[in-house]
């Protein structure tokens, strides 16, 4: 496992549990696919990079960048401005989620690429890139739930192409979303606001990729299916409420 620190924090680079899914075990956490440049801006990439996992005797085809953050955030403003990865069946997120148990989550936002590398789907004409947050919690029911993936307006930026600021303003009595300081979500649910209020968070920032990025492919077809891609971070900023 690597650490490195990047805007003030020390991340490791992949999930605190370990460095592959055992739902999702076609892409690993690479670390080799993480890095920072001489200006400070984190670059997570996604790269065909097959491993051997022996425990669970799968080849995993592709590394993916992904860092976690080891402190242990409250209430406050959470930030990233950012440049997406431009390819086909990239999953990029910046979120959050609890130190004690699964769920809460927050997803400031999730993208998909899955029709284009650039996000858009043009069935929807005012919110026309995939790009969603959502929010999972544990219902009354003590089952795990969604409260659903919501697009929202972009502005006129392409954001593989622009940086684009990506924030979270979570109050005790509130989650703000905004996307280049335009609100495009608000959540005041009691219960979901009780669950994270009780909790501390850890955030995340991963390029991930779709299951429509796996089979057993070769080099050749790579580029079709999972795009060699770069997700570029400018900085993360916490302001503590």
């Amino acid at each position: 496992m690597k650490t490195i620190n990047w805007s003030g924090y020390e991340w490791i680079t992949q999930e605190r549990w370990g460095d592959i899914h055992p739902e999702k075990t076609y892409c690993w956490y690479d670390e080799q696919a993480v890095s920072v440049d001489t200006n400070n801006y984190l670059h997570l990439k996604t790269r065909y990079n097959p491993k051997w996992f022996q425990d669970k005797g799968i080849w995993s085809n592709t590394g993916v960048g992904l860092v976690s953050c080891t402190n242990k955030f409250k209430h406050g403003t959470f930030e990233i401005e950012a440049k997406l990865p431009n390819g086909l069946n990239l999953w990029p997120a910046f979120w959050m989620w609890s130190w004690d148990s699964w769920p809460p989550e927050i997803d400031v936002f999730e993208g998909y690429s899955e029709k284009n590398p650039n996000y858009l789907e043009l069935s929807n004409v005012i919110k026309i890139r995939k790009i969603e947050s959502n929010v999972h919690y544990l219902g009354e029911d003590n089952k795990n739930k969604t409260l659903g993936a919501k697009r929202h307006w972009m502005g006129f930026k392409a954001p593989t192409k622009k940086f684009i600021k990506y924030k979270m303003i979570w109050l005790p009595e509130s989650i703000s979303i905004y996307y280049d300081n335009r609100m495009v979500r608000k959540i005041k649910d009691s219960n979901i606001l009780k669950q994270l209020n009780s909790t501390t968070l850890n955030v995340v920032i991963n390029n991930h990729v779709t299951s429509k990025a796996d089979s057993t492919y070769n080099w050749r077809n790579f580029q079709s299916l999972a795009q060699e891609s770069d997700f570029t971070i400018k900085q993360f900023t916490y302001t503590k409420l």
